[in-house]
């Protein structure tokens, strides 16, 4: 089983002689929405050796700390990005470019992800908008329509107040970039396209707190294949947007 959650849905159908959309069936059989859904299930499901080895000790030096921080954090972002697809980022990174407003939903220590999301994309053509309060992202999330787009994070993607956003986002036929740790939540259900972030738990961290470095690295994708295509055509608000960055550091 370990071994079959590491291939993709090609490799894992010639390995047992079947084809990919018997794969695909299996795992709407089962409740699931694709594959990649199946493959994050069976990583969670999973016991890990590595976990034990990277969690922290109360007689560990601070350098064995850091060592194990470090090792966690590769972990987990090696397992996120074992989780992407192509046609995922594809089809966010088209939403995204093609929106007229480009809103980022998250609350708590998803809230942190979110803001890290808005600082980036304020550097692309794209209008961003964040509100860290509740009520006025709950008013943003009301006035948006299908020509924009939202990107929700939620570690649990049971959050109700985040749950709350989406259906008012979903309502309104708002395309929903998700980004979540868990398939089978609700949020999951509700977008448009969804990625996966993976975290392992600790003494001394949550998930929650461990899959922000995962989330990030998702969004940070995104920015990046935005910003690589943007830069193909010449574009004065950019000009302007790395302009007025330079001066501060004059």
């Amino acid at each position: 089983m370990q071994k079959s959650n590491h291939k993709s849905i090609q490799e894992l159908a010639d390995s047992i002689d079947t084809s990919v959309s018997t794969i695909s069936r299996f795992a709407k059989r089962i409740g699931y929405d694709n594959y990649p859904e199946l493959q994050l299930a069976i990583k969670q499901q999973l016991d890990n050796p590595d976990i034990a080895a990277v969690d922290i000790d109360n007689h560990d030096p601070n350098i064995l700390v850091a060592e194990k921080v470090f090792r966690s954090n590769s972990s987990s972002l090696n397992k996120t990005f074992d989780l992407l697809t192509e046609t995922s980022l594809n089809k966010a990174v088209d939403l995204i470019k093609n929106c007229q407003k480009l809103t980022f939903f998250g609350l708590g220590a998803s809230e942190v992800v979110a803001l890290d999301g808005y600082h980036k994309f304020l550097r692309t053509q794209v209008e961003a908008i964040f509100n860290s309060d509740y009520h006025m992202a709950l008013m943003q999330a009301a006035k948006m329509d299908e020509n924009d787009c939202a990107i929700v994070i939620s570690h649990s993607g049971q959050n109700l107040d985040t749950l709350k956003m989406a259906r008012i986002l979903k309502e309104n036929r708002v395309p929903i970039i998700v980004i979540t740790s868990f398939s089978a939540s609700t949020l999951a259900k509700l977008g448009t396209t969804t990625f996966y972030s993976v975290s392992d738990d600790s003494k001394y961290r949550s998930q929650a707190l461990s899959s922000l470095i995962s989330q990030m690295s998702i969004i940070d994708c995104l920015y990046m294949s935005v910003m690589r295509d943007e830069s193909k055509h010449n574009s004065p608000k950019l000009a302007r947007i790395n302009s007025v960055i330079k001066q501060t550091r004059e």
